[in-house]
């Protein structure tokens, strides 16, 4: 008996979409595309529920006949390409005849489209799991409306793994994102739950940018432009001094398709070598036009993968061109040779002579001398003074773990401007100083988000702070936990937000740092490292006012930090679960010397 069958249409289609249609993100992408493809010169967006429950596409491109309706949601029914060697000479976003036909098969879908504008009705169809449900004439502007209803509703599992609505929302405007961009003499409008996001007119790449991203953003722009037989490329990179821990805003277009490239960011970071740490990354919205045979877009189901024929001498031209920028707008530090060191002398100092330096000495040093034997050792460092006798008697010593507040029988030195080291009746004690400022700080905040009511310190001048529309979005998420923390906002909406009160713990130039360091850790993703919003917001809050490393403390201040962190419920491990401190015992210490 045979075991291999034939699958349903059906079932091949929603096998299919598995590649094609991942969560709600790819179906906007898919359909922008298609828009794009058709001519439009107009693009609206539409999403309820961050596309569960709705996306909906309206343009007004070419537009399809009734004919081009029922074939459009077959599988591999396409406008793009009659043959395979098509294939190497795309011009378009969409080419592969699948989208509409997976995007179908797991959604209730209804398509409106007129291409005549003297015909008065043009046609509609709706689909249901990919079957023709009904086909009617209806009143339409020309171009197209695509409206995808319910998506998974006949696949439970993938809908029960789609993440939070605020999750699936920031990868759908990264889609959009990425469409808008590239396609900037296209007008889009993008509608949220009956809220408008983003409304952006056609415009130069560059106006496009700071539409989405901010105003700030402007002054961060360095141009980008080299134009060379192999390629062309255009665009814009930030200055270095705007680098992040955090890779954000990073666009690679390939003949106006966004793409992923790893050797092509490698370009880009290299040609920032000494001018940006190495853990930090730079922005970029950069523009490679090549000719369409000498790349491969046909590698990736998503098609944001793209094998190019000479890749080596695109990356030298990348990495040259951005180098070549950075210098050419004085952003890489440069050394004059030809300039004039007196040009350089200070005005007052112009007439004065050069004074003859002095040389100080002790008369009566005499090196036959013998020193003076002290009982301390002092370094650069630190200072072991009086450290000797706090290790005699360790007996009468109390337990640091033990409830006692006589400090003074635990004395404590810096180690390395990093660490705090004290000594217990068991052993030494070695605690890592920024970890346990963390876990202070994190359960202090923890527990003033839990009061009723916080004070407020009233500011003379307000802070402004200038985040893109998204990054507003993401700080909304935790507005009401920051008022209720203390802090006051006069404006909080898509055009900005201005802060007129803090907590009178926080000092005004940690403010702007702080919200950054909100928005860099992913505020709508809290539910993997948090258990609520309060609990990741007591975590941002700790890391970002907690104390630097290589700091040096004063001795009362290593005192109460070691005071305070045992003090703490749960002074073993920092907020994000690292260890705090280690003891060493007399045990291991005796072993250190084979006793």
């Amino acid at each position: 008996m045979s075991i291999i069958k034939l699958l349903s249409e059906n079932v091949a289609n929603q096998i299919a979409a598995g590649e094609v249609v991942q969560r709600p993100s790819s179906v906007v992408k898919e359909l922008l595309e298609n828009s794009i493809d058709s001519g439009a010169k107009s693009v609206k967006l539409i999403i309820k529920d961050a596309g569960k429950t709705l996306i909906q596409v309206i343009d007004d491109g070419c537009g399809m006949d009734k004919a081009d309706l029922k074939k459009c949601f077959l599988r591999h029914a396409t406008s793009k390409i009659r043959k395979s060697s098509d294939l190497f000479s795309l011009n378009t976003m969409g080419f592969r005849g699948e989208a509409l036909s997976s995007i179908s098969s797991v959604s209730h879908m209804s398509i409106i489209s007129k291409n005549n504008s003297d015909v008065p009705l043009g046609n509609e169809i709706r689909l249901e799991g990919g079957g023709l449900v009904s086909e009617n004439e209806v009143v339409s502007n020309l171009g197209t409306s695509i409206s995808v209803k319910n998506l998974f509703y006949n696949i439970p599992a993938r809908r029960n793994f789609l993440k939070s609505d605020n999750v699936e929302l920031r990868h759908v405007i990264d889609e959009f994102h990425r469409i808008a961009l590239i396609n900037h003499e296209i007008d889009f409008i993008f509608v949220n739950n009956e809220n408008e996001l983003f409304n952006l007119n056609k415009s130069i790449f560059k106006e496009r940018i700071v539409r989405i991203f901010g105003k700030s953003t402007e002054q961060k722009l360095v141009p980008i432009k080299e134009n060379t037989d192999i390629a062309v490329i255009e665009g814009f990179v930030f200055k270095p001094e705007y680098s992040k821990k955090t890779k954000s805003a990073q666009f690679f277009f390939v003949n106006n398709r966004f793409i992923k490239s790893p050797h092509l960011y490698h370009a880009v970071k290299t040609a920032y070598d000494g001018l940006i740490y190495d853990n930090h990354h730079t922005s970029y919205f950069l523009s490679v036009k090549v000719p369409s045979e000498t790349i491969d877009v046909n590698i990736h189901p998503n098609k944001t993968e793209i094998k190019f024929d000479n890749d080596q001498s695109i990356y030298a031209i990348l990495k040259s061109s951005i180098k070549h920028s950075l210098g050419q707008f004085n952003i890489a530090p440069t050394i004059d040779f030809e300039s004039s060191v007196n040009l350089n002398t200070p005005y007052s100092f112009r007439d004065k002579e050069a004074s003859i330096p002095r040389v100080e000495y002790d008369t009566a040093f005499n090196p036959f001398d013998k020193p003076k034997v002290s009982p301390s050792f002092s370094s650069k460092d630190f200072s072991f003074e009086g450290l000797e006798n706090s290790f005699e008697n360790s007996e009468k010593n109390i337990n640091i773990f033990e409830d006692n507040n006589d400090s003074k029988a635990f004395p404590v030195f810096q180690l390395n401007f990093n660490y705090i080291i004290t000594k217990t009746s068991a052993g030494i004690v070695i605690i890592d100083q920024k970890r346990a400022h963390q876990r202070i700080l994190y359960e202090k905040f923890l527990k003033e988000l839990s009061f009723s009511s916080n004070s407020t310190q009233t500011l003379i001048f307000p802070i402004k702070l200038d985040f893109n529309n998204e990054e507003n979005r993401m700080l909304g998420l935790v507005k009401n936990s920051l008022i209720h923390l203390g802090f006051k906002f006069d404006k909080f909406d898509s055009e900005g937000i201005e802060i007129s009160g803090i907590h009178p713990f926080f000092v005004e130039n940690q403010i702007n740092a702080l919200f950054q360091e909100l928005i860099d850790s992913q505020i709508s993703e809290f539910e993997k490292t948090s258990h609520t919003i309060n609990d990741f917001l007591a975590k941002i809050l700790s890391k970002s006012s907690s104390l630097k490393s290589s700091i040096k403390l004063e001795k009362k201040v290593q005192e109460s930090l070691v005071n305070d962190l045992f003090a703490c419920k749960d002074p073993n491990v920092s907020p994000f679960d690292k260890l705090i401190f280690k003891v060493i015992s007399t045990e291991e210490i005796n072993k250190m010397f084979f006793k």
